[in-house]
């Protein structure tokens, strides 16, 4: 089996889950990516006072938006707010990867291995 990316939490390979920033890190179950936002919370709001309907990735979910960040400011957010800020803002998303020149690494007996 091939696959594009490796997960940076279990070490598996992954052609779906979340990319982090421009790639530095990846987390291939939504378990994982919840527990990595939690780690991640001060750098996910550091700039949250910023986020406008214009400059967020889908300003069709503004009002949900505003209501996770009040709650992040009261420090009340879910670890599910903290992900939807954190994709909002582009420091986080989802994706897939379907194309076969992705592929990065193989799996061989067991064991992933990157493809030279």
């Amino acid at each position: 089996m091939k696959y594009a990316r490796k997960c940076s939490i279990t070490g598996e390979g992954m052609n779906e889950g979340w990319c982090w920033g421009e790639g530095v890190f990846y987390t291939k179950s939504e378990k994982s990516t919840l527990t990595e936002c939690r780690n991640d919370r001060d750098a996910i709001l550091r700039e949250v006072d910023d986020l406008t309907p214009l400059n967020v990735q889908d300003n069709e979910r503004w009002d949900e938006l505003a209501e996770a960040i009040e709650r992040a400011k009261n420090e009340e957010e879910t670890d599910e707010d903290l992900l939807l800020i954190g994709y909002q803002q582009d420091y986080l998303y989802y994706t897939e990867w379907e194309d076969e020149s992705e592929h990065q690494y193989e799996e061989i007996n067991g064991k992933l291995i990157e493809i030279q």
